[in-house]
């Protein structure tokens, strides 16, 4: 038997295969698809429609559960603090191509708040026998859309100037034909809330709901690139925490069917609760570095370069706590790996990325140094009309530039792409980085020696 064969037989593997397998277009093919959708975590789902298209996921969207759908939203429809109503208008025409009934459905399993957000957002509500409403010159082109609810009780005024795909009054009469008593209440408390008010305790459980998954704030996400602490914790919990997230999705899985030192070490793992620990922390690591590096999660290609450069930082500091311990360990070899077990055991994987994120602060702290020379900083700062076409000089202008970053990342090794940024994987890269970065301060100091 093969080592190959050996690896894709170690439960790692066979979670990511499984991971793998709930990819798009395989499950969409599925003969039992209510089931393996009900089976998704909410992470899950999200990144499975966003994989296919929010226009060819209707078989799925049809399916969600609300706290699937609660989630996609979450992860979708705000940018930071504020909520975007054409965001949602999305997801509700993408629900709309069944059907207002459909539509009405998949507005009804929103989070009840974010229902009155949207139609905050996008209508004002007046009751014509108890409000002011202002008068309205019917010749004006630009005055604003109103229409009666069905029910003859509210007048309502379109608020944004947004292209909705979806109209929300056509989001409205959907509503109403599927539930007058309930869009009724909606519209009753629209009318009365102030949009601010409703907004701020939105965002409070959004927020909530979000920590759950493993998306913190920018403050928190933002501990990754500090340096950690000299010591591991002192209890570290074996068994998965209680959350929606207990295993790594198909968007995060690609990365990890390499061969590296981290996919290695996990491949040791045989108790499955441990094994489901480390996967959750893995995600959580990932989700804090898309929230640290102001990522959106909408672009999934992105999102798996994240989760690579998270694999390759961790790999560093697997690699550097190791030759620290035990510098007569050589780094590729079972003996690594072994040890490289041991520390996943014993550290929190956001413990180990901040370990790899500390092994690369010489590399900034002597580019930073090399920039203090007034030569090397002008040739950095040369105006683009001025700079070399040599495709060598802009490969060493974004090798520098990479480094620069509040992550030192690798770049400047394509010719095709110079500005591809990978993650410094192991000592290796970082020694190679060394060296290039002295014959480069050389050949800009001395350009004659």
């Amino acid at each position: 038997m093969s080592d190959n064969k050996i690896i894709e037989l170690t439960p790692f593997r066979a979670d990511l295969t499984r991971a793998l397998a709930r990819r798009g277009e395989r499950l969409l093919a599925a003969p039992d698809l209510a089931d393996e959708v009900a089976a998704l975590e909410p992470l899950e789902a999200y990144y499975i429609v966003r994989e296919i298209g929010l226009d060819q996921s209707l078989a799925i969207l049809l399916q969600l559960s609300p706290e699937q759908l609660e989630a996609c939203v979450d992860l979708d429809c705000w940018s930071r603090y504020d909520f975007a109503a054409d965001s949602l208008d999305e997801w509700l025409s993408a629900f709309a191509l069944a059907g207002p009934e459909a539509l009405a459905q998949g507005f009804f399993a929103l989070d009840y708040v974010v229902q009155l957000l949207f139609l905050a957002q996008t209508v004002t509500v007046y009751d014509p026998d108890m409000d002011e409403v202002p008068p309205q010159d019917e010749e004006d082109e630009n005055a604003p859309v109103r229409a009666m609810t069905p029910d003859g009780f509210y007048l309502l005024e379109l608020k944004s100037q947004l292209a909705f795909r979806t109209h929300p009054f056509t989001v409205l009469d959907a509503l109403y034909q599927y539930d007058l008593t309930a869009t009724h209440q909606l519209l009753s408390e629209v009318r009365v809330d102030l949009p601010s008010q409703i907004e701020e305790e939105a965002l409070r459980f959004r927020n909530g709901r979000m920590q759950d998954i493993g998306f913190v704030t920018p403050e928190e996400a933002d501990i990754l690139f500090s340096r950690p602490g000299p010591q591991p914790p002192l209890a570290r919990p074996q068994q998965p925490q209680e959350s929606p997230v207990t295993r790594v999705p198909s968007v995060y899985a690609v990365p990890f069917t390499d061969s590296t030192l981290l996919q290695q070490a996990l491949a040791l793992i045989s108790d499955q609760a441990g094994l489901a620990r480390l996967e959750q922390e893995l995600v959580w690591v990932i989700n804090s570095a898309i929230i640290a590096y102001g990522e959106k999660t909408q672009d999934t290609k992105q999102i798996t370069d994240i989760a690579e450069r998270v694999r390759d930082t961790i790999c560093l500091g697997l690699e550097s706590l190791i030759a620290r311990q035990e510098p007569q360990v050589p780094p590729a070899g079972p003996e690594a790996v072994t040890r490289a077990a041991d520390l996943l055991a014993a550290r929190y994987m956001s413990d180990l990325f901040r370990h790899g994120f500390a092994a690369t602060q010489g590399l900034q702290r002597e580019v930073r140094q090399a920039l203090q020379e007034p030569a090397f900083r002008a040739w950095y700062h040369l105006a683009d009309t001025e700079q070399s076409e040599e495709s060598g000089d802009r490969l060493q202008r974004a090798f520098v530039a990479g480094l620069l970053g509040r992550h030192p990342l690798r770049s400047g090794f394509d010719l095709a792409h110079p500005e591809a940024v990978k993650a410094f994987a192991c000592l290796a890269d970082i020694d190679v980085a060394h060296l290039r970065l002295k014959q480069l301060v050389r050949q800009i100091l001395c350009p004659t020696s």
